[in-house]
């Protein structure tokens, strides 16, 4: 019985042994938290908000990129575009991609590399831009898309509503044809200005059935006056009865004008996009253009500018800016040749 009772008393004080080992070698509530408050924790997630350093009013370098000037819608953007710049007292990056879509995405990741404050991206390739507006945007630059469509990761957003565009010049020229004969279209699909003026080609031709399209002309940029030329001369040997060429911008319709002269016809109404000068002196001497779209490029060049401090100065701003625009008919046609 004595032994038992030994034993019990040895065991038990093995137990506490062991009890009070094990509680020195662990910390305290408190000092896990005050080690806690040594160690600061690492962040879980990433912002895509743009990280602003330009102080309010300082002088920024503003990059432009611009995917050709070959005609004078673009000529224009781009050159209202470094007058404001300048004319504000900030610095004008301004690149030309001649038309080259994988060349403008070079020129837009040299900007970066530049370190620019702000990316103004003129007639871009949306698709083609993704990544690299991506690449801008983690950069902490923001990016203004002008008359490129919206593509991920922009800023801001300035274009025409190209919808209501072709929508009151189509519909001019199928009131003219009486809304029924044969028409030719001209499009491509590189570009969301001339994508959407297509898409209402095709709604009209859905609606007004008694139009019909009896061939599509596909054109392309650059090159575009040559490409329209010999589509609507092919087209139209092969469809003498056409009343009218449904183009989505001057040098298609300048192309497809050229081609109906050659061939005498002088009963085939054109209308086309941006204020070319050939488009407006034949709309002057009654055609075969009868309207083309002037954009007010120089006003808007005003607003990309203000823009563009806002964002680089950290300020909120809208993401969508219409450019404003007048439709160009004989009645008005002078003023612009006077421009």
């Amino acid at each position: 019985m004595l032994n038992k009772f030994r034993i019990f008393i040895i065991f038990s004080m093995f137990i506490c042994v062991i009890t009070i080992i094990s509680g020195c070698s662990e910390q305290s509530p408190v000092e896990v938290a005050e080690n806690d408050k040594e160690q600061p924790q690492e962040r879980t997630h990433e912002t895509s908000e743009p990280t602003n350093t330009v102080e309010q009013g300082e002088k920024l370098r503003i990059g432009v990129s611009i995917n050709a000037i070959a005609n004078i819608h673009n000529r224009h953007m781009f050159e209202y575009a470094e007058q404001a710049i300048k004319e504000a007292g900030h610095e004008a990056v301004m690149v030309n991609a001649n038309g080259h879509a994988v060349q403008q995405v070079t020129d837009i990741e040299n900007l970066i590399q530049q370190g620019v404050d702000v990316i103004v991206i003129q007639n871009g390739d949306t698709d083609a831009l993704f990544n690299v507006v991506q690449e801008a945007s983690s950069q902490g630059i923001p990016v203004i898309s002008q008359e490129s469509g919206w593509i991920p990761g922009s800023s801001a957003m300035f274009a025409m509503n190209d919808f209501e565009v072709a929508s009151s010049l189509y519909m001019m020229l199928a009131a003219e044809m009486g809304y029924e004969g044969e028409i030719i279209t001209i499009n491509h699909n590189d570009h969301p200005a001339i994508r959407a003026r297509r898409n209402v080609q095709e709604a009209f031709l859905k609606e007004y059935t008694n139009i019909q399209n009896v061939n599509t002309v596909t054109s392309g940029f650059p090159g575009t006056v040559e490409i329209a030329y010999r589509g609507v001369e092919n087209a139209l040997a092969a469809n003498p009865d056409v009343k009218a060429i449904w183009a989505t911008f001057d040098l298609e319709a300048i192309g497809a004008a050229q081609a109906v002269m050659a061939a005498g016809r002088d009963d085939i109404l054109i209308v086309g996009v941006d204020g070319e000068q050939e488009a407006l002196e034949l709309i002057k001497n009654g055609g075969p253009i009868i309207a083309t779209v002037v954009g007010d490029l120089k006003s808007t060049a005003q607003n990309v500018l203000e823009v563009a401090e806002g964002l680089a100065y950290g300020e909120e701003v809208n993401r969508f800016w219409g450019i404003p625009y007048e439709i160009v008919t004989k009645e008005n046609v002078d003023k612009f040749l006077e421009e």
